[in-house]
């Protein structure tokens, strides 16, 4: 039998192709791990602002959106995204809540006390230190807003924009009051206050400043007597007998209505501001009266009392 010639090929397996399925699995898997050496991952997903909270009724909450309530402030959250500093939240606030800042510190307009719901809305539900008993005074909208206590005082001459109104341009920091030169300025009994007003500070904050403090059980909390302080600015010079720890009964004189600290106009800056629980005036310092870790501005309507017919 003749062998087979060496030329005849033998049959071969045909070579086995992948199916396109697992071409494009394995292309997809290829890509991926190509793309990840440089990906850092997706990015976080958005914050998005809660919407205003609603209080009872139907009536506004006492803090806006993105604030959270701290006792009877309301303090801003950090801006969507926005980093936390070493340390985290508390190195935000510092320790027991403490906010960084000295007197006049920008940031501590961000935190204030805000009008509770049931107080009118309207300056002519109440009584000011100054003015006319049967009326409210008239308000001034000042051209440099750096005058309000604490803050550096302008440089040169103040003055008021447009004609004064019968309400506030803001009450956000306080609010300046159209007066006459040498006009009195009287202590007042707020609405709730035990006892007499204590001056607490007489000098230089916003121009010559009285400071009185009042203690005053609120009515929505009659287990707890908080303290507010009331600066009166600008003052020509105090009345007499006012100096740190008198005690004023409402209508006594407190100072005379001046310009400085703000040359060029004559008014009253009065601003209600409420001592944070745990701290202490009893040193007379003048920066601690705006100090944002010992008082927190607050909303006047609050706290002065009402005109006579007037009712919540």
């Amino acid at each position: 039998m003749r062998a087979p010639s060496s030329s005849q090929a033998r049959p071969t397996r045909a070579a086995v192709s992948p199916s396109p399925l697992v071409r494009g699995a394995a292309a997809s898997a290829l890509v991926l791990a190509l793309g990840g050496l440089d990906d850092p991952g997706p990015p976080p997903p958005a914050v998005v602002p809660p919407a205003a909270a609603r209080g009872g009724a139907g009536a506004a909450a006492l803090c806006g959106p993105r604030t959270v309530p701290e006792g009877a402030a309301c303090v801003p959250l950090p801006a969507p995204g926005a980093p936390l500093p070493e340390g985290g939240a508390a190195a935000l606030y510092g320790p027991a809540g403490a906010r960084p800042g000295g007197a006049g510190a920008r940031s501590q307009a961000h935190e204030r006390i805000p009008r509770r719901p049931e107080r009118p809305a309207s300056a002519a539900a109440y009584t000011f230190p100054l003015g006319a008993p049967d009326q409210p005074p008239a308000f001034l909208l000042v051209e440099d807003a750096a005058s309000q206590a604490g803050a550096p005082l302008p440089a040169g001459p103040v003055a008021a924009v447009g004609a004064a109104r019968p309400e506030p341009p803001s009450w956000a920091g306080g609010v300046e009051l159209a007066a006459a030169r040498g006009e009195r300025v009287t202590a007042l009994k707020l609405d709730g206050q035990e006892g007499k007003a204590e001056v607490v500070f007489v000098g230089e904050l916003s121009g010559i400043t009285v400071a009185t403090a009042h203690d005053v059980r609120e009515a929505r909390d009659v287990d707890r007597v908080r303290r507010y302080v009331l600066l009166h600015g600008h003052l020509d010079r105090p009345g007499p007998g006012v100096v740190a720890g008198a005690r004023l009964d409402a209508g006594d004189v407190i100072g005379y209505a001046g310009e400085t600290g703000s040359t060029g106009l004559v008014r009253l800056h009065l601003e209600a501001r409420q001592l944070r629980e745990g701290a202490r005036l009893s040193d007379r310092d003048p920066k601690r009266l705006t100090d944002a870790a010992v008082t927190v501005p607050c909303d006047l309507r609050n706290v002065l009392p009402l005109r006579q017919g007037a009712s919540l």
